[in-house]
C-alpha cells in the first residue's frame, strides 16, 4: 500500500485542512450566533477525531455565501513544538489546485484564446502520447479537465513521489514517450499529469509563468493573500507539518518538497483563504 499525508479537504460549505497525528488542544467556541448549533456539532466531531489519535490538528472555516462566519484551529500544527493549529495555519490542500487551473483556462476560453475541444497540439505543438487503441480521437483540454483523456495518473517524473522538483516543462515532456491507459472519452481515469498539461497549456497561451498567472488573475483578485502555488517566505513559518502512518503502525513526519505537477496539487493556503474561494464560487 502507498502512504502519503492527508493535506486538505473542502467539504460542502466547510473549508477544512488536516494534518495527521495524536494530540488535541481544543479552543473556545465563539459566543452565541445563528450558527451556534452547527458550530457546536462540528466542535464535537472534531474533538472525537482528535481523541481517536489519527490527526494532530485541524483548521476549519464555516462559510455562508459571502461571509466566513467561523474560522478556528484545533490541535497542533507541529507536534514537536506544540504549535497550535489556527485559522491562519498554512496547509497544502492538494487537488483543490486543479480547480484554480481549470478556472484559469476558462478565463482564456471567455477571451476567445482557447477552444476546449481543439486538439491540444494547437497550444502545445510538440505534444504526443502513444495510442495503442488505434483510434483517431485527439487529446483535448476538455478531456483532460474532466479526467476523460485516458492518460495515466502520474508522469514518469515530477509526481508526488519525486522530490527532485523538475520544471513543469520537463514533467510534461516526460509523458510524451508513454501510452494512453484507456481509449479517450471511454472511461474516467484520474490523472495528475493530465491537469498538469492543462496548466502548461494555460502558461503557453497566456504567456505568463503558471504561478505568476495564478497570483495575478485568481489569488490576487479573490483576495487570497495567504495562498500561493510555491512556498514563499511569508507562508513558510505558518506551514503545518504533515504526518503519515507507515506499515508497522508508526507515524513519521512527511517529507516536504514541491511537486513537478504544480497545477494539479501544489497549492498552499489557509482555511480563511479557502473560505474566500468558496464565496467566490458562490
Amino acid at each position: 500500500m502507498q502512504y502519503r499525508p492527508l493535506i486538505g479537504i473542502p467539504i460542502a460549505l466547510l473549508a477544512i485542512a488536516l494534518s495527521f497525528a495524536l494530540i488535541a488542544c481544543p479552543q473556545q467556541a465563539p459566543e452565541s450566533s445563528p450558527y451556534s448549533d452547527a458550530i457546536a456539532r462540528l466542535e464535537g466531531f472534531i474533538a472525537q477525531e482528535l481523541e481517536r489519535g489519527m490527526i494532530a490538528g485541524v483548521s476549519i472555516a464555516l462559510v455562508d455565501d459571502q461571509e466566513i462566519v467561523w474560522a478556528q484551529g484545533f490541535g497542533y500544527s507541529d507536534l514537536a513544538s506544540k504549535t497550535p493549529a489556527t485559522e491562519k495555519t498554512v496547509y497544502r490542500p492538494g487537488s483543490i489546485s486543479k480547480l484554480f487551473t481549470d478556472i484559469g483556462v476558462m478565463q482564456l476560453v471567455e477571451q476567445g484564446k482557447i477552444d476546449l475541444d481543439a486538439d491540444i497540439t494547437n497550444y502545445i505543438p510538440d505534444f504526443r502520447i502513444g495510442n495503442p487503441f488505434g483510434t483517431e480521437i485527439k487529446t483535448t483540454l476538455r478531456q483532460l479537465m474532466c479526467h476523460l483523456s485516458g492518460f495515466p495518473r502520474e508522469a514518469p517524473i515530477g509526481s508526488y513521489f519525486d522530490n527532485t522538483f523538475p520544471p513543469m516543462e520537463m514533467t510534461v515532456q516526460s509523458i510524451f514517450d508513454t501510452e494512453l491507459v484507456y481509449e479517450p472519452e471511454t472511461k474516467m481515469k484520474y490523472s495528475n499529469i493530465g491537469v498538469t498539461l492543462v496548466g502548461y497549456a494555460l502558461q503557453q497561451v497566456s504567456g505568463k509563468n503558471y504561478v505568476e498567472y495564478q497570483r495575478d488573475h485568481l489569488l490576487g483578485p479573490i483576495g487570497m493573500a495567504d495562498s500561493d502555488f510555491v512556498l514563499n517566505d511569508e507562508l513558510a513559518p505558518r506551514l503545518s507539518n504533515a504526518y503519515m502512518w507507515v506499515a508497522d503502525g508508526r507515524h513519521i513526519e512527511a517529507p516536504l518538497f514541491e511537486l513537478g505537477t504544480i497545477p494539479a496539487g501544489n497549492l498552499y493556503s489557509t482555511v480563511e483563504d479557502l473560505g474566500r474561494f468558496i464565496s467566490f464560487l458562490f
